[in-house]
């Protein structure tokens, strides 16, 4: 076949190929005269083959251990790396508060050997002065670019000589090898979010970047200042795996097929609890035989239920390569609801475990948007989803109990993560601190769903503000327009 543009998709991250391949970017581009090559996680490829087996797509290895590996081994790697984690860019009256807690984080995490303590206090100090000395950011990134570039990328650069790699960071985890690797071969790198906290938590950008494609005007200014990416190469496309919630896509399915493959009643309220990451909000178990407990003695307004979701970290592998993570949690789960028979269910995402990865498909979208419309109250621990439930105009409340990552400081500490200040300087959740709290804001929303309902409103207009329902077509005509040029 005759190809006019060859592109690089780099989707090796799980919601990376959600985000991309599972919605109307890919959808979009394929229908396109391009070759795109998809680079994946080595041994999940296999899986993938049929679901991409298109003419003018190519499936290749990332070589993501490898390229895993020598970030990891390397001092020098790390210590860069490091230094990235705990800094921005400034401008007048506007940082990223973020910096300071993962400072604080990798303080507590870094305070073992001397060895470590004086490698942890030099990032400190030169994250501090980088944050405040834009051209030390820039030194920063050209030295570790200089030192690590990717090599191990060459062999695809020479083969199909791309004219652009898409990735979904601003060079997070190994994107930046094979950014640096894009870069030295003459193709554009194009950085596409694929979540709203991006910008914010997951490192100062490690390479050069031709364009990146944001979220919303929010996201825009945090990729320009926090980044140093000028305007007119920061394009605002909307949310793309969310297009579904709007344009018809999907249909809900009835409450009565909801409770039955969920295990819930019809006579009591729905709770709808999402997890975060296991390693962040280790207590959360406790939490939910605390709320149990709680409506077992009737300490709720209404006879109400639990429809608890884990977080999809428990799906993915345990340190010994075995098994998974929420394996260690299926005797406790089992034990809850024969504790607690009809009052608790526990659902875990409607995804695939691989080899390498899991497999985040739509129809786990899907079951979550038939649990934000049935639900009567989502709890959550300060997740994306406070973003996604004003779409249904959910009460929301976030469970703050317990320490943050083992620390003496309250799991309330993650207020200091820009993303999170933003969502809540709206007002549109509760934030219980105590479990009697948590107990009496419940009980305030079972009497008046509508309460907080416009600061809901408003957060939804905040974040979801563009290209609402046709994002994956808006990036993917951003995408077009720019490889063209």
């Amino acid at each position: 076949m005759n190809f006019q543009k060859t592109i690089f998709i780099s989707a090796y991250r799980d919601f990376a190929i959600r985000y991309l391949l599972y919605s109307d970017v890919f959808h979009n581009l394929r229908s396109q005269p391009y070759r795109i090559i998809i680079f994946l996680k080595d041994n999940d490829i296999k899986f993938y083959r049929d679901r991409f087996d298109y003419p003018n797509v190519v499936l290749e290895p990332v070589f993501y251990h490898k390229a895993l590996g020598q970030l990891r081994r390397s001092r020098l790697s790390s210590f860069f790396v490091l230094v990235r984690k705990c800094m921005s860019g400034t401008a007048p009256g506007y940082r990223n508060t973020t910096d300071d807690v993962r400072r604080y984080q990798y303080s507590q995490e870094m305070s073992g050997r001397i060895s470590r303590k004086v490698r942890f206090q030099l990032a400190r100090l030169l994250s501090r002065i980088g944050s405040r000395v834009r051209v030390i950011r820039e030194l920063i990134v050209k030295l570790e670019s200089w030192n690590f570039p990717g090599r191990m990328y060459d062999q695809y650069f020479e083969k199909y000589h791309p004219d652009m790699l898409i990735v979904t960071s601003l060079g997070h985890m190994i994107d930046p090898l094979f950014m640096r690797a894009a870069s030295r071969h003459g193709a554009s790198v194009v950085a596409i979010m694929r979540n709203f906290d991006a910008p914010t938590t997951k490192d100062y950008r490690g390479a050069h970047i031709d364009h990146v494609v944001a979220w919303n005007p929010i996201m825009e200014k945090e990729v320009r200042i926090f980044h140093d990416l000028p305007r007119e190469r920061i394009h605002v496309g909307g949310i793309a795996h969310w297009d579904f919630y709007f344009n018809g896509q999907y249909k809900v399915r009835e409450k009565p097929f909801f409770l039955k493959e969920n295990r819930l009643s019809k006579d009591r309220k729905i709770i709808f609890y999402a997890t975060s990451g296991f390693k962040l909000f280790s207590r959360s178990f406790d939490v939910i035989i605390q709320l149990l407990s709680a409506a077992e003695n009737n300490r709720f307004r209404d006879p109400v239920q639990f429809l608890v979701r884990l977080h999809p970290a428990y799906l993915s592998k345990n340190n010994t390569g075995e098994g998974q993570v929420i394996d260690r949690y299926r005797k406790q789960m089992a034990d809850i609801e024969r504790r607690y028979p009809n009052l608790v269910s526990f659902v875990p995402p409607d995804m695939r475990f691989l080899t390498d990865g899991i497999d985040t498909p739509v129809e786990d979208m899907y079951k979550l948007a038939d649990t934000f419309t049935h639900a009567d109250i989502l709890l959550n621990e300060y997740s994306t989803v406070m973003i996604e439930s004003t779409i249904f105009d959910l009460p929301i409340i976030n469970v703050g109990l317990y320490n943050y990552r083992d620390t003496e400081k309250p799991i309330s500490y993650l207020e200091n993560f820009t993303h999170i200040k933003r969502l809540l300087k709206s007002g549109a959740s509760k934030n219980a601190y105590t479990f009697d709290q948590l107990v009496t804001y419940i009980n305030d929303y079972l009497e008046d769903p509508a309460k907080d309902r416009q600061a809901r409103k408003c957060l939804f207009a905040q974040e979801i503000n563009t290209h609402i329902g046709e994002a994956g077509s808006a990036t993917a005509a951003i995408l077009r327009k720019l490889i063209n040029e």
